[in-house]
Order: C-alpha cells, then structure tokens, then sequence
C-alpha cells in the first residue's frame, strides 16, 4: 500500500494504537528527545506532541523507532523483509511532476523567513544547538544532472542559516565541492516530514548520479509527486510538510559540532558549509519532525539498517551464492559489525567474503562468518561458534588503516579505520567434529508447556 503523505501514514498506526499522541507540554530542548529515545528503548509507538512549548506546530518523534513500522511504510512483511526490500529498491519509477502541492499552502519569503519559528529540537546535552536532523536534502549533482536525496543534519545558525554536514565520501558533500570547484553555491532543498517510502529511500546507497525519487516510486509502487520549488532550480515532494529551500555560501564554513551521532558517541566539533536559506514553504499547520539518533537502535538506525544490509547481502552473494542470512548487530550500531551464514564449499570462501565486505563502502569494521547451523540473531551462538571453531593466528584478519565512510571515535583520522575480520566457521568436511551435542527430545513441545506452566504456577 502507497500512502500519500505523511498523515496518511499516521492515520494508519493511529488506527493501530502505534501512534501515541502527547497533549502534555513538552519542552524542545531535551524532552521531545527523551521521550524518542525512551520510546525506541521499549519498541513502544511513534510519537505526536500536540503542545510544544513556544510553538504552534506539533512535533512527530520517534517515526521509525521500531522495525515494524518499517516495514509497514514500505507495505512489507517484517518476517522476510530483507529479501522483500531488495526487490522494492530495485523498481524505479520515475517520479512525476505536478503543477501544485500541499507543500505550497504557506510561503515565508525575505523578511518572512525565520528558522526560530520552526521547532527545532536539541537531543543531547553537549550538542551545539538545535539541529534539524529529518530533513532530506535534495540537490543537483552538476555532473550527471541528476537529483540526490540524502539525509544529514543541519545546525541552527540564526534566523536564516544553518550547517549542511555533509562530508567527503557522502554524495552530497562532493556534490558540494563539485559546485565550489567554479565558486558556485549548491541549491539544496530539505523536506521535512515527507510520505514514509520516500525517507526510507533516501537512505538507499545507489551510485552518484541515480536518483532516489525513483527508488522512492518503485518502494511505493506509484509515482512521487513533485514540485518545482519557489527560489532554487530543485523539486520537491509534493506532500512534505515543510521544505527549506536554500543555496550554500561557496567555501564558507561554520563549527558545527558537538552533536550526538549514530555511534552513540559525540561528533565533535567540525567545519561546515553554510547555508543561506532564500524561502521555507509549508502546508497549512504543519508537522514539523524530528529523528532521533545516538545509542542504539533509534530511528536512524532503523532506517538506515535495511539499505545498508541490502548492500552487505548483495556483496557476500557475488562471491557465495549459498549465504543463508546476513546481519547488522545492533551493538555495531548498524554498520560497523557484520554477521554471515553461509553454507561453506571452498575452505578460504569466508575470507574472500570478510575482505569484500570491509571493502564495500559501508563502513564495516569487523565481519564474523559463521556455518550455517549458526542462528546469527542469537549472539550466544555466534560467540560460541568464536569460542569453538576460531584460533586466532589462523582465522582472523586484520586490515591496516584503509578508507571507511563512518563516524568511529576510534578511528585514528576521519574516516578511516583498521579493519578485523573473523572465520568461525568449522573446517570444510569436518562440521560434526564441531557439532554442538543434542539431547533427543529436549525440543519435544510437552516439556516446554509443562515447564512453564510449573513457571507460571499453573
């Protein structure tokens, strides 16, 4: 099913009890976020704060704070996601563009502008400010021509400007040194609170120069809707609630930082380009949306857990057709650690698979390959697959210093990081010489039930 905007999702998880709307007054500054972060801890709802304090609009939380309401935005069965996603990313449809949208309802222009006005919330403690951090940012790559949809977060700077924290090695931070390399500025437009398939297909990792609008369109099974925008040369989801539309300063730069990240650590302090916002269209009482991140798992990480393992699977399939499941732990907060099944036929198939893996621009840092007997959701069973088929001088790899696109405080320079991988799996021909030992009938249902029903005092 294709929602058509964002209320229309809301409207579906409130039918569902998974909406949960706050009228108490809440505070911007730390308390939205709290009640995110506490919500993503329990897998409990998304969340509407109807009563923002110093504020008309209502702010949404906590979207994509369980991996349900992933895969109900996407119109998937969370049982055999994985697969199911992959097939949606790879069904472009080309977006489609229309003449008006809700977006246009409201337009701030010059003196009308003012960031303040919006809800912009701050999450952690040491962060900098507040930061904008659902926006997706839509530009023009001036190579290819094509639009690039990404998210990123964005520093309150005054009444019309903000950081754009892109980086080198994220599309949109090359797209941004494409244009200074002639002194340009970079248009950019960031949507907030845009139709689900829409968010989540902005966290697709497809080359530099394909468009996520038409990743968005196949995931949704119809067009995306778009809007030409009213001061930069960018379209724009019809439906979004919010669109900030501006144009980076060239080669200026501004701290940004510290701010929580996905690691569940700081980011600290770092130099930034600048954007000047020239318009802020809106529909009438919009919603304006925060995603939260930090310690694992928050939204971010949820939203960005299925594109990511879709790039892992995809890669260890071209070197073993057999693997049976692949895994982004939530400890390695979603990109760092990788565990892999498979069913082993070539002795030295799991390093060719751990080396293509810390390669691929994800950001691994430690992939485990296991047999196929292993239940790699259950950590007990991978650490005891370590324990009981890996000897250290012969199964692990580790990798020099080399390039990585993450936010590791570890790391010894940005992005970069040495890299470990481990095989534990059991040698070829000898997997019953590493089997685990089996009582018959420990698995028999009636034992279970009796068991527990002692338990309960039945």
């Amino acid at each position: 099913m294709a929602f058509k905007d964002l209320r229309e999702f809301l409207d579906y998880l409130k039918e569902r009890r998974d909406l949960f709307v706050v009228d108490r007054e809440v505070s911007t500054e730390y308390e939205i976020a709290a009640f995110s972060r506490k919500t993503s801890d329990l897998d409990g709802p998304a969340l509407l704060f109807t009563n923002v304090k110093g504020y008309e609009m209502p702010v949404l939380g906590g979207l994509y704070g369980a991996r349900r309401r992933i895969a109900q935005a996407l119109g998937l069965n969370e049982d055999n996601l994985l697969q199911e996603y992959i097939k949606k990313e790879k069904q472009l449809l080309e977006p489609k563009l229309v003449a008006d949208g809700p977006v246009k309802e409201v337009v701030w222009k010059g003196d009308d502008i003012d960031l303040f006005k919006l809800p912009i919330i701050t999450n952690f403690e040491k962060d900098a400010g507040p930061y904008i951090t659902g926006g997706i940012q839509i530009a023009r790559d001036p190579v290819s021509g094509a639009r690039n949809c990404s998210m990123h977060r964005m520093l309150l700077l005054d009444r019309n400007h903000l950081t754009v924290y892109a980086p080198m090695g994220r599309q949109l931070g090359i797209i941004i040194s494409r244009y200074e390399d002639n002194d340009q500025p970079t248009e950019i437009a960031t949507a907030i609170g845009v139709e689900p398939a829409t968010a989540i297909a902005s966290q697709c990792r497809p080359p530099l120069g394909t468009d996520e609008m038409y990743i968005a369109g196949g995931m949704r099974g119809e067009p995306v809707e778009l809007v030409k925008c009213e001061t930069i040369d960018v379209e724009v989801p019809a439906t979004a609630e919010i669109v900030i539309e501006g144009r980076t300063i060239p080669h200026r730069r501004a701290d940004d930082g510290p701010f929580g990240e996905y690691p569940g650590t700081y980011s600290w302090v770092r130099q930034a380009p600048v954007l000047e916002v020239t318009a802020i269209t809106m529909r009438q009482k919009p919603i304006y949306q925060n995603v939260l991140t930090g310690m694992p798992m928050t939204e971010n990480h949820w939203m960005m857990d299925l594109a990511a393992t879709a790039i892992a699977y995809q890669e260890a399939y071209k070197i073993c057709p057999d693997i049976k499941d692949i895994r982004m732990t939530p400890g390695g907060t979603s990109r760092h650690h990788l565990v892999v099944s498979i069913k082993k036929r070539h002795e030295y198939e799991p390093r060719n698979i751990i080396t293509a893996l810390l390669a691929a621009n994800i950001g691994a840092k430690l992939v485990i390959v296991v047999d196929e007997d292993i239940d790699i959701y259950n950590p007990l069973e991978v650490e005891w697959a370590v324990n009981t088929r890996v000897q250290a001088e012969r199964d692990v790899i580790i990798l020099p210093t080399m390039y990585s696109p993450t936010l590791d405080p570890s790391a010894p320079a940005p992005r970069s990081s040495s890299k470990m991988g481990i095989d534990a799996t059991a040698p070829l021909g000898k997997r019953e010489e590493y089997a685990r030992v089996y009582t018959p009938g420990q698995d028999e249902p009636y034992i279970t039930e009796m068991l527990m029903n002692y338990m309960k005092g039945n």
